[in-house]
């Protein structure tokens, strides 16, 4: 067994260490990984046969996530021979995003677990944004706490915003659901914030507090010049079928109005992209992440 160790010149900042640290704290971390699979704990956020993903706490530096893509049988091993493996991906295009203006949560490591030149298991640490929760779980914990209707029309607005500055940016998530976006609350701002604020496609600016987009599970993001039409209404679709119902059709065709005023969209063209996001939802169910596990609802089926 051979492990390689690759670390992000930005890790070191983003934990608030000196690089000399970091490999020692590394090491930590997958220790404590381990454990925490193995006596099991709430800080084991998945641990399947291919996957297992923890929350990892080391005293005097952030927490951290761990994801570890586990072996997979020697086919899918040999693959990774001809082109990048899961966690290499990770690591490359989540710095990617990063540098493109996008939010992630940052990768800060990866170890790999090399056997006979053939890739067995990967670790990618990733840095955890304080605060921040899956825009599905998000969307669930507001209506609870009686959102605001005003609040709503902020993110629906301001996530049409995002959506289309990936497209225009030539940035394809292929599993643009819900659940692979983070949002975190930051401290309200003024009624005329900057224009520098305003710009900004990850951040919503709303009443009572501003709101940051972060994207997760970037390891099958493409980059190209320009993202296809078909790609473009699979994007939209994934949102609308991961989006509780909460979110009424109202603040479902504010979203697409305004991805469709920034992504540069005529009148028709605007009219021909929802009716096809809509005809390719009609009849399917909606699946997203609640407080307490997965939840089904009925997507609306009239003509």
């Amino acid at each position: 067994m051979s492990l390689e160790l690759r670390i992000h010149p930005e890790a070191g900042r983003i934990l608030g260490c000196e690089p000399g640290v970091i490999s020692n704290f590394l090491g930590s971390v997958i220790e404590r990984h381990r454990r925490l699979l193995s006596v099991g704990s709430e800080s084991v956020l998945k641990n399947s046969s291919e996957s297992a993903v923890t929350l990892v706490d080391v005293p005097g530096l952030p927490l951290v996530c761990v994801k570890e893509l586990r072996w997979r049988g020697w086919l899918h091993s040999f693959k990774g021979v001809f082109r990048s493996t899961q966690g290499a991906r990770s690591f490359r295009n989540g710095w990617k995003l990063r540098e493109a203006g996008f939010g992630v949560a940052s990768p800060l490591a990866l170890i790999t677990d090399r056997r006979l030149g053939l890739v067995r298991s990967e670790w990618v640490i990733m840095e955890v944004i304080p605060g921040a929760i899956e825009l599905d779980r998000y969307i669930v914990k507001r209506t609870a706490d009686m959102w605001l209707p005003e609040e709503k029309i902020c993110l629906a607005r301001l996530f049409g915003r995002l959506i289309s500055s990936m497209h225009s940016a030539g940035v394809f998530h292929s599993d643009l659901k819900t659940c692979n976006v983070l949002v975190s609350e930051e401290p309200g701002l003024s009624d005329d914030p900057p224009a520098a604020a305003r710009q900004d496609s990850n951040k919503a600016i709303s009443p009572r507090r501003a709101l940051r987009f972060s994207l997760l599970d970037y390891d099958n993001v493409r980059f190209s010049r320009q993202v296809s039409w078909k790609r473009k209404i699979k994007n939209l679709v994934q949102i609308f079928l991961s989006t509780p119902l909460a979110i009424k059709a109202t603040q479902r065709l504010l979203f697409l109005n305004e991805y469709a005023l920034h992504v540069g969209l005529n009148p028709n063209e605007k009219r021909v992209t929802a009716r096809a996001v809509i005809e390719a939802a009609r009849g399917r169910e909606i699946l997203y992440v609640g407080l307490d596990g997965d939840v089904r609802e009925k997507w609306w089926t009239g003509r």
